[in-house]
């Protein structure tokens, strides 16, 4: 059986069945820190499968860094600092590498914490990790085991967006320069909510939460296995952004961008329904809820099966560079 066939859920599966270990099954590992928790995840990016050539050296400095910051913001945790490890192709320009570095320290910065150290070598494909450590209050970390039937489903911002500026800068589809800014956006700089991370750990009434990075998908299989629940997903509740409406050619495609796609870095969480209203200082919708069982789509009365896992390695026959 090669890695491809089992795809990065099954391998991920296995690998935990052999390390054991108490700290896997979350957005990052939780770790007793005292009087908080110190949360630690790592996260590895490679020039072919995760950054188009359209990408300049900061836009993929900054998603380096945002995408374990995205994890930090799952678990309702501040960030205190983020190591980075790159790969470096020798024959790689200086001032592409600068750009990756003001990418790095940009992003950080952005979200109040720092680049705190790491290492370089060479390699023969840019490939860059990124660890982030965040702290949280015990009373307040939120892990995706907790949901229970009947709460709501809830997710911030947009989704989609990510998929529509991937078939705009693919050539796929056509969109206006005003939709194109926004769309790439998206994709190029994307922008963990760690700020709506902490706002919603401090409500006891969330009760799981992640981010969607992944995928809708993805992410609700994933909060399904971790809380032995279901989950029934509304399609037109789904929130959209216009510029993304536009590039699909049919509401199958569009839904497909919106559950299957990923690339967002919105959080997913669930919340019990009486406790829904108090949330403040949060923009963010309510998609669905929880049930016994199942993954299902309602689409309009008609329910589907959500079969889609989002973004997944190790599922592509053949690595390609856009």
């Amino acid at each position: 059986m090669k890695a491809n066939e089992i795809g990065e859920i099954g391998l991920i599966r296995r690998i935990g069945k052999i390390l054991q270990s108490p700290y896997l099954g979350d957005d990052c590992a939780v770790i007793d820190n005292g009087n908080d928790y110190l949360v630690v995840t790592t996260d590895m990016l490679h020039r072919v499968t995760d950054f188009p050539r359209e990408m300049t050296g900061e836009d993929i400095g900054w998603m380096s860094v945002a995408v374990s910051l995205s994890d930090v913001a799952g678990m309702g945790a501040r960030p205190v600092g983020v190591v980075a490890a790159i790969g470096i192709p020798g024959d790689t320009d200086i001032e592409f590498i600068d750009g990756i570095a003001t990418g790095m320290r940009n992003c950080a910065k952005c979200y109040g914490t720092d680049i705190i150290g790491g290492d370089t070598d060479q390699h023969q494909e840019l490939t860059i990790v990124t660890t982030a450590f965040g702290r949280v209050n015990k009373d307040q970390v939120k892990l995706r085991s907790g949901a229970k039937v009947g709460d709501l489903l809830c997710v911030t911002g947009y989704l989609g967006t990510t998929a529509a500026g991937f078939k705009v800068l693919t050539g796929e589809r056509e969109a206006s320069p005003e939709d194109r800014q926004i769309l790439f956006r998206s994709f190029f700089r994307p922008e963990p909510r760690l700020g709506e991370g902490m706002i919603l750990a401090q409500y006891p009434g969330v009760t799981a939460m992640m981010d969607v990075s992944d995928g809708l998908g993805k992410s609700v299989y994933e909060l399904s296995v971790a809380s032995k629940v279901g989950f029934i997903v509304y399609a037109d509740a789904l929130p959209v952004r216009e510029e993304a409406r536009k590039v699909a050619r049919s509401r199958t495609e569009l839904l497909d961008m919106a559950i299957c796609f990923g690339g967002e870095f919105e959080l997913l969480f669930t919340v019990n329904p009486d406790e829904v209203g108090n949330i403040k200082g949060v923009d963010f919708t309510v998609i669905g809820k929880v049930t016994e069982s199942g993954l299902v789509l309602d689409d309009r009365g008609a329910r589907t099966e959500i079969s889609c896992k989002g973004y997944e390695h190790l599922k592509k026959k053949g690595d390609t560079v856009h």
